[in-house]
């Protein structure tokens, strides 16, 4: 592996040679890779304790997919997805695409809704669920007249509806595997985080998968914890990712405080994979205190920025761990940079990784920006997603095929990145642009303060006021204005929470812990007409 290095005019290389299979299809890749390891346990569920190993991952792949097949499933058709976690998810994926199906997630706990909105975006012809998931939308799957097949994990008592059960116990032979013979196909649809809108469908193709694969690990030969939903990128590539490499990853389908410390405890955990929210539990909760979590030796957090003061508390509480940030987007199938035991910079969320090409440009010029100069984040490279279904490329690439994330940031004089904020989270008050994730990081510090979430308040003559959203801690005494007044002695005067505080019980995130900045809008603005 060669290291990340920074070409003409400022542009950065994460330099690696990709070995890519001949059939291009990458459920055949991950079995091929994974037979190396066929006795070992691969996933385990962690409040269950059910288990399946390399080697019966291997076989109910390979019956699944040919009762797919015997189905009708053929190559193109399009497989969704719906179940919180649990190992059927990555057998079914794995399944579909060795079918030669390209597969869609859809979020088990959307809304009637948002659900609709995201299936009608692919209109898949067959559909996984959980039992959870099915009971949960079964009114919603009536009005999906493009579903024709439905398939039920584990056993089925409808008698419409398949049970998984029977494919996976279906003996097959190991014939049905599709050959793309080189070509380049859709593998996955998944879905942007939806921010600051509904979601898009992104395509993300075999070879990005592949690719990915061979990417640095972070915490090799170590078992993994994760608790970010199957359905969206940070859960699904970093699973993907470990098991491809033969680590046992232990899972959990929700997050429960005491279950999660008790499978670090029972399991010996020697990585977690997490949003930063958890982070900051580890940082404050005193339920930490009565378990053993000294097996640990790497957090890695992605899906949104981590206060460094929170990363200092955690490492200093937990002596033997340390905390490693990446940064990456559904459209570029996981990381973008990555911070390395042996590279780390405080603030910063590392160097360009393998396959990514990355440059930084001025916000209305496009002019490729020097060291320390905030700009817009623009992408390139193997790992690069084909774009969105039903949307032109030129909305969100620029002229040179780079891929334009609407992150703000900047980089040091040695390739370090350090992100600012979304380009279109930015809070303008007057002339200032405040960043509301600078604001959070100073709200964590306040002992009272369990998690918090900035917005900017519309005002007529300043344009935006930084607004808060907190939770207390639990027991907590504290008002508005000893936040306003914390946060006013650490921060210039025009990122000062001048739109004032409100206190809740939750902020709204998304499955990999980034902030619903739209939903605390809408919160806002419901507050205002009463």
């Amino acid at each position: 592996m060669l290291p990340a290095a920074k070409g003409a005019q400022g542009i950065f290389y994460g330099k690696h040679n990709f070995s890519f299979p001949a059939h291009m299809n990458y459920g055949i890749y991950f079995i091929e890779r994974i037979l190396n390891f066929k006795e070992k346990r691969a996933l385990v569920n962690g409040a269950t304790g059910e288990e399946i190993t390399f080697g019966q991952i291997v076989r109910e792949v390979v019956n699944v997919s040919a009762s797919l097949v015997e189905l009708g499933v053929r190559k193109g058709d399009l497989v969704a997805v719906v179940s919180e976690n649990r190992s059927e998810v990555v057998t079914a994926i794995l399944a579909a695409m060795c079918a030669g199906a390209s597969v869609t997630l859809i979020n088990s706990a959307y809304t009637a809704g948002e659900f609709i909105h995201t299936a009608s975006i692919t209109k898949p012809k067959y559909m996984f669920l959980s039992p959870t998931g099915y009971t949960k939308h079964q009114e919603t799957l009536r009005k999906l007249t493009f579903v024709s097949k439905i398939c039920l994990f584990g056993d089925s008592s409808w008698k419409e509806i398949i049970s998984y059960n029977d494919f996976a116990n279906k003996e097959a032979e190991c014939t049905n595997f599709v050959d793309y013979y080189g070509r380049v196909e859709v593998a996955l649809v998944l879905y942007s985080s939806g921010t600051t809108g509904l979601p898009k469908g992104a395509k993300v193709t075999h070879a990005n998968l592949i690719a990915a694969a061979q990417q640095h690990d972070f915490c090799p030969d170590k078992s993994a914890l994760t608790l970010a939903p199957l359905c969206n990128t940070f859960g699904l590539t970093t699973t993907l990712k470990a098991l491809v490499n033969g680590k046992t990853v232990i899972h959990l389908s929700r997050f429960k405080q005491e279950l999660f410390l008790e499978a670090i405890q029972k399991y010996k955990v020697q990585s977690l994979m997490v949003a930063p929210p958890i982070v900051v539990l580890l940082s404050k909760s005193p339920l930490v205190d009565n378990h053993d979590l000294r097996s640990v030796e790497i957090i890695y957090s992605g899906g949104a920025p981590l206060d460094e003061g929170v990363i200092k508390e955690v490492e200093k509480r937990l002596p033997n761990l340390r905390v490693l940030q990446g940064y990456g987007s559904t459209e570029t199938t996981g990381p973008i940079t990555e911070e390395t035991v042996v590279d780390h910079r405080q603030g910063s969320i590392g160097k360009v990784v393998q396959g990514i090409v990355i440059k930084v440009v001025d916000i209305e010029s496009r002019k490729v920006l020097g060291p320390g100069e905030p700009g817009e984040v623009c992408v390139n490279g193997v790992v690069l997603f084909d774009g969105y279904i039903g949307q032109p490329k030129s909305d969100y690439f620029d002229d040179d095929g780079f891929y334009r994330t609407g992150d703000i940031a900047y980089y040091d004089q040695d390739g370090y990145f350090f992100i600012i904020d979304r380009l279109k989270e930015l809070i303008k008050y007057k002339a200032w642009q405040v960043s509301p994730a600078e604001i959070e990081g100073v709200l964590l510090k306040h002992p009272a303060v369990k998690d918090a979430g900035v917005i900017g308040a519309p005002d007529p003559l300043s344009g935006e006021l930084p607004t808060a959203f907190v939770v207390k801690q639990p027991g907590a005494e504290v008002t508005e204005n000893d936040i306003i007044e914390f946060v006013s002695l650490e921060v210039s005067p025009w990122k000062r929470l001048r739109g004032g505080v409100r206190f809740v019980s939750e902020i709204p995130k998304t499955g990999s812990g980034k902030i619903l900045r739209r939903v605390l809008r809408e919160m806002l603005k419901a507050k205002s007409k009463i």
